[in-house]
């Protein structure tokens, strides 16, 4: 059985975004016979950088096991060894909560907002592989 908890998430809502973009593709498809060459020329570069933001956005993942605490915001990924944190810090005030793992020597690593999961599964998580949850 494999401990390891694993946490995707990316910002924005994809099922939105799929939608307007399946609307842009159909509007092209009922204009094409009747829209000019020039809005053509500004109409396909919108639905490639549509497309282009749906595949280039960054999923935040956090991915705790009992040996290391992964941390992956878009290109940035942090590998943190069990071993070498202290406690994590949770400060659940206002609509988002803010996570932040503190180190044996006193360094932190804020953890971005969109890899956190709900609070209670990540003070669950955390208890598990028995590291102190301070509520700031």
């Amino acid at each position: 059985m494999d401990k390891t908890f694993h946490h995707e998430a990316r910002p924005g809502s994809l099922p939105l975004s799929l939608f307007a973009l399946a609307g842009l593709i159909l509007l092209a498809v009922q204009l094409w016979e009747i829209m000019p060459g020039f809005v053509m020329l500004v109409f396909i570069p919108a639905l490639l950088v549509c497309i282009a933001q749906l595949v280039m956005t960054p999923v935040d993942v956090l991915r705790i096991s009992d040996a290391s605490w992964r941390i992956e915001a878009g290109a940035e990924a942090k590998d943190l060894p069990a071993s070498e944190i202290a406690y994590l810090r949770l400060e659940d005030r206002g609509r988002k909560s803010r996570g932040t793992v503190v180190l044996m020597d006193g360094s932190e690593v804020e953890m971005p907002q969109g890899a956190l999961p709900d609070p209670l599964v990540l003070i669950r998580e955390a208890t598990r592989r028995g590291v102190p949850v301070r509520h700031a």
